[in-house]
C-alpha cells in the first residue's frame, strides 16, 4: 500500500524552486521574498566593486534606500542611478522592483513594520558572527607541561606545531 502512495507522489514531483515559489504565492509572500533579494543577492546585482562600498537598507514603494561609504561614491553612484537600477531589476526580474534610488551616508534608518529588506537587513546584522575571542596564553608552569606532553609526538613539525597551539590557547 505504502508503495502505491509512492507512485502516486513521484508522478507529481516538480524542482524545489518551483515548489517554494508556488507556496509563497499561495501565501500571498512572493513580492515579500523577491524584495528580500534584494539584500541576499546585493553582491550580484550590482557586482562586486559597487557592492563594497554600499549596501540595501530599506525598500518602501519602489524607492531603495542605499547606504554609500565615501562622499566620491555617492556621486559615482548618483550619475550611474539608471544603470544600477536597470541591473537590479534584471537580476531580479519581471515586474521591476526598484523605481528609484535614495542614497545616503552611514547606517541603517529606522525598521518600518511594512519593509521587508530593513527588517532582512536587520535580522542579517543582529546574527552576525560574535567577534573571535583572543587567545589566552598558558602560564609558564602550563606551558612546561604542554612541551612534556609534546615530546610523546614524533613528527618534529607536528610537534611544534601542537606545543605553540596548546600553549598560545592554553588549552
Amino acid at each position: 500500500m505504502a508503495r502505491d502512495h509512492f507512485d502516486r507522489l513521484k508522478g507529481d514531483a516538480r524542482p524545489l524552486d518551483e515548489l517554494v515559489t508556488a507556496l509563497a504565492e499561495a501565501h500571498g509572500l512572493g513580492e515579500v521574498m523577491r524584495s528580500q533579494r534584494v539584500i541576499l543577492e546585493w553582491h550580484h546585482l550590482v557586482g562586486p566593486v559597487i557592492s563594497r562600498v554600499t549596501a540595501p537598507d530599506g525598500l518602501h514603494k519602489g524607492v531603495l534606500s542605499v547606504w554609500v561609504k565615501t562622499s566620491p561614491w555617492m556621486q559615482e553612484l548618483r550619475a550611474m542611478k539608471d544603470k544600477v537600477i536597470a541591473d537590479i531589476n534584471a537580476g531580479l526580474g519581471d515586474p521591476p522592483l526598484v523605481t528609484d534610488l535614495r542614497l545616503h551616508f552611514g547606517g541603517s534608518k529606522l525598521i518600518s513594520a511594512d519593509d521587508p529588506v530593513a527588517q532582512l537587513r536587520a535580522w542579517m546584522q543582529r546574527r552576525a558572527r560574535p567577534v573571535p575571542k583572543e587567545p589566552t596564553p598558558a602560564p609558564p608552569a602550563r606551558a612546561a607541561d604542554i612541551a612534556h606532553q609534546a615530546a610523546a609526538v614524533e613528527d618534529a613539525d607536528l610537534r611544534a606545531i601542537i606545543e605553540r597551539v596548546r600553549t598560545r590557547w592554553d588549552r
